[in-house]
């Protein structure tokens, strides 16, 4: 679960009057711009998100690509989900959480799962087919793994299918946002396949960026002041300074 998360549509007063509230099993999920892959990547959008953790793997380097943001927590599953949880506003106290593994890249020699499991049976069909089990990959590999498999998936809006990631409801309204799902998919392939095009793609493009809600939240008034407030009272100010000097310039003494 993350503060920093999509809009879905909510009864908010039981008689059918439906408003976009955030919606916290839907985190946007970003990334620390660590790797070619997700350079410049933006948000993506997830559903339901799963936490990964490695384990101690010798000669295998893991990379993070993609993670919550600083503000999420984790609750164990199954568990039980209501709409009537936006009833009331997140506790952010419970939301310390930052940088949960969503997405990592692994790359190095791979164990077999078999190895050292290999029965009799599985050995003898091998050796019927002049095959020899392999313990161990003998050239580096890359595989990656993402905890959510909705990240690849899209939707429909007004009948047509929406770009991948694309939430139906805020799509072609002024709360779309572009996710940077297809882009990670396809960051994450040309990596697996070619990463030196990758490389120089990535130094590319212009990325949106989401505002803290914590932050927002507690700072909104000093904000509001200096971009409402505080140009209005420098113009008044000049106009007084501009009258003062053209008075005092004109003025017969």
């Amino acid at each position: 679960m993350d503060l920093q998360c999509d809009y879905l549509p909510f009864d908010v007063n039981g008689k059918g009057q439906f408003e976009l509230l955030p919606w916290n099993y839907f985190p946007l999920i970003g990334s620390d711009n660590n790797h070619p892959i997700n350079t410049g990547l933006g948000l993506v959008s997830g559903k339901f998100v799963h936490s990964l953790d490695t384990v101690e793997a010798e000669g295998i380097r893991k990379t993070v690509i993609l993670q919550s943001s600083a503000n999420a927590r984790t609750i164990g599953s199954p568990a039980l989900i209501s709409p009537a949880e936006n009833v009331n506003a997140p506790e952010d106290e419970k939301y310390k959480r930052s940088a949960i593994p969503v997405a990592v890249l692994l790359e190095g020699k791979f164990n077999s799962l078999y190895a050292n499991r290999l029965s009799q049976a599985m050995s003898d069909s091998l050796k019927d087919h002049n095959a020899v089990f392999i313990p161990k990959n003998g050239i580096v590999n890359k595989m990656i793994i993402v905890a959510d498999g909705d990240i690849v998936l899209n939707s429909l809006a007004k009948g047509a299918p929406t770009p991948m990631g694309a939430n139906p409801y805020t799509y072609g309204t002024q709360r779309e946002y572009p996710f940077a799902n297809e882009k990670f998919i396809k960051n994450c392939l040309e990596y697996l396949t070619d990463p030196n095009e990758i490389n120089e793609a990535a130094s590319k493009g212009h990325v949106l960026r989401l505002l803290d809600p914590k932050k927002t939240a507690s700072q909104k008034t000093v904000w509001q002041v200096m971009n409402i407030l505080l140009p209005v009272a420098i113009v008044i100010l000049f106009a007084l300074v501009f009258r003062w000097l053209r008075k005092r310039k004109y003025t017969i003494t």
